[in-house]
């Protein structure tokens, strides 16, 4: 037998948990605030089309008003947090250079759903650079083609069994944004929160505050630290998180998983494409992809000179941006030998070595020439001219390896 009075009372606490008066109820149902009232003091119940109306309204269903169990009171604060799915173990890998934040993602997405298969002496997943190296070729992000080019989280993904749906901030009110999120990590999965200016990008694993909050790890481009801590055990806070105009991607179950083998070849072969390119795509002389790139960075060194500038301003900090993507190409072909099985490993072992030569110029480039200031004009054309010799000469080994990888492209 049904309790109307004890209806009444859940009724009332759904009502106060959502922040509504009875007079909200009554004007978003079109009945007056004494029929709410008379619900609410177990007098009456409304009928069934109303009912419907204002399960919606309070977002509970009829079996928690009429069947009751405890519900949160209503000025109470409850977190919901995600463990991960297997323990991990500590970071052991190398926290510079490791400015790229969607790969720092990716590898922390896996490690939380407890797929990585390498296991320490305690049954933690290993916790290293591996995943990093190869979602950074796999994005597309250390051939140098980040900008401009389309979001393929879901092809990244793919080698987890994973996939995602993207929702945009703009085709939600802000109450359902968050209810988006929130549902989809009470579901068990965690979300990715994206936003369009430059800030934290959130992997968010729980939520408190009715959602208001977000709980997870920050992830920034450029912020080596950031994108080192692969840890769930202390999360931070985002409140507001849903003011922002954002990207709301909810990581979900794929249909099935692409070999990790095949996404090897696939980046490869693109890759090198991409690596070769001489056609320069973009506004800005230092944003975009290939061989064109060594060209457009001479040319500016040759307008400051021109300009009769002191400062050289086009090295910093595209040099240490060039030797991470540079270093995680080589990683990355070090990664193929041990993959894929029918590799021309003396083509790649080739290509490696031109990699390291470049990686030793670029070394001392940073460590040696670049601490340096000019100090006056004089000086400043003279450092720009040898920084233009040792991007030539980068460009020569950067175009040896690409001829010794041909087959890949």
């Amino acid at each position: 037998m049904l309790d109307i009075v004890k209806a009444g009372k859940q009724i009332a606490l759904f009502r106060k948990s959502r922040g509504l008066t009875q007079e909200d109820v009554a004007r978003q149902l079109d009945i007056s605030p004494q029929a709410v009232s008379k619900w609410e003091n177990g007098h009456t119940m409304p009928g069934l089309s109303l009912l419907v109306e204002l399960t919606e309204l309070l977002e509970c269903t009829m079996d928690q008003i009429f069947f009751s169990a405890p519900i949160s009171a209503p000025n109470a604060n409850f977190e919901h947090i995600l463990l991960p799915y297997a323990p991990i173990a500590d970071f052991s890998g190398k926290s510079w250079p490791r400015s790229m934040s969607k790969p720092a993602i990716l590898s922390a997405i896996k490690l939380f759903m407890g797929l990585e298969n390498r296991r320490d002496a305690m049954n933690r997943q290993i916790n290293d650079d591996t995943e990093y190296i190869l979602q950074g070729a796999f994005s597309g992000i250390s051939f140098g083609y980040s900008w401009g080019f389309e979001d393929n989280w879901e092809e990244c993904l793919a080698v987890y069994g994973l996939t995602c749906e993207t929702h945009a901030k703009v085709e939600y009110s802000q109450k359902e944004y968050i209810r988006t999120a929130i549902d989809h990590i009470r579901s068990g999965y965690p979300i990715i929160v994206i936003p369009k200016e430059y800030t934290d990008t959130i992997l968010a694993t729980g939520h408190s505050d009715a959602g208001r909050t977000l709980k997870g790890i920050p992830f920034l481009d450029g912020d080596d630290e950031k994108n080192s801590i692969m840890s769930f055990g202390q999360l931070k806070d985002f409140s507001g998180w849903y003011e922002k105009d954002s990207a709301l991607l909810l990581v979900k179950p794929a249909s099935e998983a692409v070999s990790v083998v095949d996404k090897c070849r696939e980046a490869l072969q693109k890759g090198c494409r991409l690596l070769g390119n001489k056609v320069h795509k973009f506004e800005q002389p230092l944003v975009g992809y290939g061989l064109i790139i060594y060209d457009n960075w001479c040319e500016e060194l040759r307008k400051e000179t021109n300009q009769e500038m002191t400062d050289i301003e086009c090295m910093f900090p595209h040099i240490f941006i060039h030797y991470e993507g540079k270093l995680r190409i080589r990683q990355f072909l070090e990664s193929c030998m041990h993959l894929i099985q029918d590799i021309d490993s003396s083509a790649i072992q080739i290509a490696i070595s031109k990699y390291d030569e470049i990686l030793s110029i670029c070394e001392k480039c940073m460590h040696e020439m670049l601490p340096k200031t000019p100090e006056n004009v004089r000086e400043a054309g003279m450092k720009r001219q040898a920084y233009i010799g040792i991007l030539q000469r980068c460009r020569e080994l950067e175009e040896e390896a690409l001829t010794a990888m041909s087959s890949f492209g």
